[in-house]
């Protein structure tokens, strides 16, 4: 097999719950806001790059964009926001079945208009990963991110579990765990919870600074159907058991939060619109 495709599929296998190379994902929340019908978009796309490999050394970047668009909010709201960043991960392959990585993301979240350097956001961690036996693997980390609204801590904890040869859970607990039920090689369905924290800085000129905090849980019924040896469609389809999109004034931003859960005084906001709304989402996948 050639190196990089060994590389490429070690990565994968080695790299927690994302699994796949590359992904275009496509989500459609619905708010109710004042008897208007809102809605949000995100657009969010991800490509892995292999770096180094070296003995039990590698190295894989992440080129990441994502797109969040606000539809029918208030005009003091801005209509589009955006993401890109990159990340690069070392792994270092302990033994037969015990992994160790380090990653690192830095980025420009913002809504692209007179770009500065409060528009970076980055974050670091770590995981140590370890194949318990042909039916489970866990990994445990710890990650960091300098948010516009603060500091975020973000503990987590990865799994593989196949308790027989038609069931499944996996994912990255608590942001994104799920539980399939697989019909065939091909094709299989569950649950699956997907949890997201974010900002966005709004431009210095006309908004001072201010930005856009998200918060969103989701519960999703879950369908994905591999078409092609190295294609997945994913499918998704349930409810925001919370959603919140706050604005905030330019701060020092010093608060603490683990994952969405403010540590301390919870920061004043301007503006907040957060409703319980249908979530709808699609995606494609590429698989070494």
């Amino acid at each position: 097999m050639p190196t990089l495709v060994a590389f490429a599929l070690w990565v994968a296998r080695s790299h927690g719950q994302d699994k796949d190379l590359a992904n275009i994902n496509l989500g459609i929340s619905t708010v109710d806001y004042r008897d208007t019908s809102a809605s949000v978009r995100l657009l969010d796309i991800k490509y892995k790059v292999p770096l180094y490999h070296k003995d039990k050394h590698f190295a894989v970047s992440t080129i990441s964009y994502k797109n969040v668009a606000l539809n029918h909010f208030p005009q003091s709201y801005i209509a589009n926001v955006h993401g890109v960043s990159l990340q690069i991960a070392w792994l270092y392959r302990i033994s037969g079945n015990r992994s160790f990585a380090l990653f690192s993301q830095v980025g420009v979240f913002s809504d692209l208009s007179d770009l500065s350097g409060k528009d970076l956001r980055y974050s670091a961690g770590f995981r140590y990963r370890i194949k318990h036996s042909g039916k489970l693997s866990t990994g445990w980390g710890l990650a960091y991110a300098r948010q516009f609204f603060g500091n975020q801590i973000i503990p987590f904890v990865d799994l593989d579990y196949k308790p027989s040869s038609n069931w499944s859970i996996t994912g990255q607990f608590p942001i994104k765990p799920k539980v399939l039920y697989h019909f065939n090689n091909k094709l299989c369905a569950g649950l699956e919870i997907t949890g997201d924290a974010a900002s966005y800085r709004l431009s210095a000129f006309e908004r001072n600074n201010e930005f856009i905090q998200i918060n969103q849980w989701a519960g999703l019924v879950k369908l994905e159907y591999r078409f092609a040896p190295s294609w997945q469609l994913n499918v998704g389809i349930g409810r925001n058991f919370e959603q919140a999109y706050k604005r905030y004034a330019d701060a020092s931003g010093n608060s603490w939060t683990i994952i969405t859960v403010p540590f301390g005084p919870k920061p004043s906001y301007i503006e907040k619109i957060g409703e319980k709304g249908i979530n709808l989402q699609v995606g494609i996948s590429l698989y070494p």
